[in-house]
């Protein structure tokens, strides 16, 4: 079962997403949150696996609450940015800041349950392709002496996961044209996630992009 928190000043929208939630079989609603701060208690209380976070709220915002939340030393859930609009430079910001994942608030109901399931597990989730032509729009090189000093601590074939990861393919995609199985590119997905301190898929996408290592 995921447990699967919502946080939104918006009292109706978060009662609808609850009511959305707790309608599949597989997920259930642990709390709503109003602000970053009653999220930070709601995670600490309820330890979502999946945080749906609005970014403008009173209080605390949603960046700030990401950052809170990365600094905790418990297990952190994994977190869906809500946005009203896509293009927003909060969504690159939520982003960076280790979201998984964005979803705009008016998203249809099936994209919702498919990102928080995908979320949950780790896969690519639909939004993907979106926060790939956003950070092409957006995202800006960083300078450094060695573009590729990043890649230093994997091995060939982790490179090589890294880098096509960073392209928007999925585990699928990438066992097909790397000719392993699906299950040996999760391994790989994992050992790059750890070894470079990255929290999931987008966060290599934005490091790569920020250092050159794919075409935007």
């Amino acid at each position: 079962m995921i447990r699967v928190g919502v946080v939104d000043d918006q009292r109706l929208f978060a009662s609808g997403m609850q009511m959305l939630v707790d309608a599949q079989d597989d997920m259930t609603c642990v709390g709503i949150a109003v602000d970053g701060a009653a999220a930070l208690e709601l995670c600490a209380a309820e330890h979502p696996d999946v945080l749906l976070l609005d970014l403008r709220m009173p209080v605390m915002n949603g960046i700030e609450t990401l950052a809170r939340l990365a600094a905790t030393t418990d297990d952190r859930p994994r977190v869906i940015a809500l946005t009203t609009i896509r293009r927003d430079d909060a969504v690159l910001s939520a982003l960076r800041a280790g979201a998984a994942a964005f979803l705009t608030k008016d998203a249809l109901p099936d994209v919702v349950t498919a990102t928080i399931r995908d979320v949950h597990e780790g896969r690519p989730a639909p939004t993907e392709t979106e926060a790939l032509d956003l950070l092409r729009a957006q995202g800006v090189a960083v300078e450094v002496h060695r573009r590729d000093e990043v890649l230093d601590a994997l091995s060939a074939r982790e490179r090589e996961v890294f880098l096509l990861v960073a392209k928007g393919l999925s585990n699928a995609e990438i066992a097909a044209s790397t000719f392993i199985s699906e299950a040996t590119v999760k391994s790989h997905v994992r050992a790059v996630l750890t070894k470079l301190g990255l929290r999931n898929r987008i966060q290599v996408v934005i490091t790569a992009h920020e250092r050159g290592l794919v075409r935007a």
